[in-house]
C-alpha cells in the first residue's frame, strides 16, 4: 500500500491542488492516524502544517522531520516526535490547523 495515496478512514482532505499526492488531517484525526501508523510499526519521516480558509489550504511552512537511525527504535521514536510536535504546535497556535505526514512502510 502506498500510504501517501491512502486516505485514513476517509478523514483526510486532498492536497492535490499543491501537486502533492497526500492528505491533510485535523488535529484529532491526525492523532488517530498516527495511532494507526504506530500499530503497523511504520516510521513517520516528517510532516507539514497547513491552514485552511474555506476549501483553500495554505502551507504555513512549519514542518518537522525525522531521520531514521535504528530500525529497532525508529517507529516509536518517529511516532513520539510527530505527536510531540503536533501537540506543541496546537498548544501554541490553536487546533485550527491541518497536518500532512510522510510515512515509510
Amino acid at each position: 500500500m502506498e500510504l501517501s495515496k491512502y486516505n485514513f478512514e476517509n478523514r483526510g482532505s486532498s492536497l492535490e491542488e499543491f501537486g502533492v499526492t497526500n492528505y491533510a488531517y485535523t488535529f484529532k484525526d491526525v492523532l488517530a492516524y498516527i495511532d494507526w501508523i504506530e500499530s503497523k510499526k511504520f516510521v513517520i519521516l516528517g510532516g507539514d502544517v497547513y491552514s485552511r480558509q474555506g476549501d483553500i489550504f495554505d502551507l504555513t511552512y512549519d514542518s518537522w522531520y525525522y531521520s531514521p537511525k535504528n530500525k529497532d527504535n525508529d517507529s516509536l521514536k518517529s511516532i513520539s516526535m510527530a505527536k510531540n510536535y503536533i501537540k506543541q504546535y496546537t498548544n501554541s497556535n490553536g487546533e485550527n490547523f491541518y497536518f500532512a505526514i510522510a510515512v515509510s512502510e
